[in-house]
């Protein structure tokens, strides 16, 4: 019964007429030793006018086959989902904190800092730093050598659209005094090229006058005009 069944199916006209591709031959002979593909023809478009473009990694112009040659591997171009980008901006932060040696004549230390407050309109910076005075009262130090403890603190607070408030303390201590520097300053625009910077700095060294402290205020009014 399944031979006649195959024999009804095989000895249909579509298998038993000749292909283009194998004449004079049935189809299902063709087909079964191979003579005959199934396989769809793949059809390439090529552009007439690809010599007068510019070459790229992904593009390649039409060449002779040389019989023998195997075919160039080509890079395949990354798929749109592997290199999306998931935002369109993109902001480079910058560290908030940082570690500094500084040596030189007169000190040698070893600090820590962060910024505690970063705003378009306020920034506060923190350091704190351990080392040794090697020169007595040197950019603002102890009056004695040996090991110190630093602290600062640099703040910048805007106060509208053309003013700005500038503060720093500096803070030293060591075997014999502490020494303090205070800086205040406020700048004014009062126009493009016009600006108006005053500033008080006070110092303070509680081993001045016998042992009792002193303090010393200047202060400055300046006009700045930008050529």
């Amino acid at each position: 019964m399944l031979a006649a069944w195959w024999l009804a199916v095989v000895g249909l006209p579509v298998f038993t007429q000749s292909l283009p591709e194998s004449p004079g031959e049935p189809a299902a002979l063709a087909i079964s030793t191979g003579r005959v593909s199934l396989r769809m023809p793949c059809f390439s478009l090529v552009c007439a006018d690809a010599e007068w473009l510019p070459p790229t990694r992904y593009t390649q112009l039409q060449r002779p086959t040389v019989p023998g040659t195997l075919p160039r591997l080509r890079p395949s171009r990354p798929s749109p989902l592997a290199t999306r980008r998931y935002t369109q901006l993109y902001s480079p932060a910058s560290r908030r904190e940082w570690v500094t040696n500084e040596g030189n004549d007169w000190r040698i230390d070893t600090g820590y800092g962060f910024e505690a407050i970063r705003t378009p309109d306020t920034s506060l910076r923190l350091e704190l730093a351990t080392g040794y005075r090697l020169q007595p009262y040197v950019d603002y130090g102890t009056a004695a050598v040996g090991p110190i403890a630093r602290g600062g603190l640099q703040l910048s607070q805007s106060l509208g659209e053309r003013t700005r408030l500038t503060q720093q303390v500096q803070v030293e201590t060591g075997r014999a005094n502490t020494f303090v520097r205070q800086t205040i300053g406020v700048d004014v625009a009062l126009d493009p090229k016009w600006s108006l910077r005053s500033d008080v700095e006070m110092r303070h060294d509680s081993a001045a006058d016998g042992g009792n402290g002193e303090t010393d205020t200047e202060g400055s009014v300046k006009v700045r005009y930008a050529f």
